[in-house]
């Protein structure tokens, strides 16, 4: 980090003793940020800089886990397009201030058991840190979680994150001059994954789009019509995004759901549906989104009526918060910058708390799992 020489072995980093004792360690190398000019307009060197290296623990097995290292490559890219240029990538773990695994859970174990057996976190934990997009986890490791939940939160050892993967595309993406919006409010989505959907779309209102898609795609099978495309699904959700004042972002099968991000990248105004979400550190989220308790969906439509007036300064500032803090641009700086906040309060993991997440194991549904696995039933 800035103003700390980096020695073979330094007392206030004892990991590093390791080097002595061991060859270097190289799984992964990539390359250093390109300089670019283009992005020199944004360089911001307040504050510590930090060297971190990107690494997944999941084994190379595209045939059973395609999307293994698709979050290992959306934070890699964004390193590269990062507008801060504060932080960069490392070539080893060893010069590295952080170590950073980003994985999808299955491909890393349930509960990331291939990370805690991987020989390099095994001799770098000390400065060793997990990303994981996954809904639901169980947070063994200190590290940033976008579906870590409230009920457990415990700053000093995970923070709140983010998708790496949401980008603008030819469906879903901002345009600056967006036609007035027809639709107060709107969701389409699936209702399976969590009973608040079930109540959503209950919910009547005259300028409301609500659509269950489950529903749809079951209707369809009924009548022997094919179901809806990806591609025609896709267009759907698009739309009813563009389409709205605000978008309904219940929780699903974790407390964080992709369409609050979409909805903000989009440059509208969400409403979060999701009693143990915990924001991520960083935006006021307060400014541009609004929050709903789960068994209060029913004032959703007069609530919104009361604030349609600032539905549309709510979204242009969602967008502002989305590019600052979650686009691919930003994305590698704001990961670092909340890892070296968990770093920073490293010493205060060192009591009987850091054991919570054992004790989580025996929730019903971790406990069905793990028992599942043990009897060969699961990875």
């Amino acid at each position: 980090m800035a103003g700390r020489e980096t020695w073979l072995f330094d007392i206030r980093r004892p990991e590093r003793a390791l080097d002595l004792l061991m060859p270097r360690i190289r799984v992964e190398s990539y390359d250093r940020l390109v300089d670019g000019s283009f992005y020199d307009r944004f360089a911001d060197a307040e504050g510590p800089v930090a060297s971190a290296y990107l690494l997944s623990a999941a084994p190379n097995d595209h045939k059973r886990f395609p999307k293994a290292f698709l979050d290992l490559e959306h934070l890699r890219q964004s390193a590269r397009a990062d507008r801060f240029r504060v932080h960069h990538l490392a070539e080893t773990p060893e010069e590295a201030d952080l170590i950073i695994f980003v994985e999808v859970s299955s491909a890393a174990g349930h509960y990331f058991e291939r990370v805690r057996r991987h020989p390099i976190y095994r001799f770098f934990h000390g400065k060793s840190y997990l990303f994981s997009s996954t809904d639901r986890i169980v947070p063994f490791l200190p590290g940033i979680y976008a579906s870590v939940e409230r009920s457990w939160y415990w700053p000093n050892w995970a923070r709140s994150g983010h998708y790496l993967g949401i980008r603008e595309d030819r469906e879903l993406r901002y345009e600056p001059n967006q036609r007035s919006p027809s639709y107060l409010f709107s969701f389409v989505g699936l209702t399976k994954t969590h009973p608040v959907r079930r109540r959503l779309v209950e919910l009547r209102h005259h300028d409301a789009l609500v659509i269950d898609t489950e529903a749809i795609s079951s209707e369809a099978r009924r009548r022997t019509h094919p179901p809806p495309t990806t591609d025609e699904y896709r267009r759907r959700y698009a739309d009813s995004i563009r389409d709205s004042a605000f978008v309904l972002c219940p929780r699903g099968g974790g407390t964080a759901t992709f369409r609050l991000f979409e909805t903000m990248m989009v440059g509208r105004a969400p409403v979060i549906v999701s009693d143990e979400w915990v924001p991520p550190e960083g935006p006021n989220w307060e400014n541009f989104s609004l929050r709903v308790k789960e068994a209060e969906v029913a004032r959703i439509p007069a609530m919104l009526e009361a604030y349609a007036s600032e539905a549309a300064s709510m979204g242009e500032t969602a967008r502002a918060a989305w590019l600052d803090w979650f686009s691919e641009q930003s994305s590698f700086h704001r990961v670092v910058d909340w890892c070296l906040d968990l770093e920073a309060s490293a010493s205060s993991r060192a009591g009987v708390r850091r054991y919570a997440p054992y004790v989580q194991m025996l929730r019903p549904y971790h406990s069905a799992r793990w028992v599942a696995k043990r009897l060969g039933l699961g990875d």
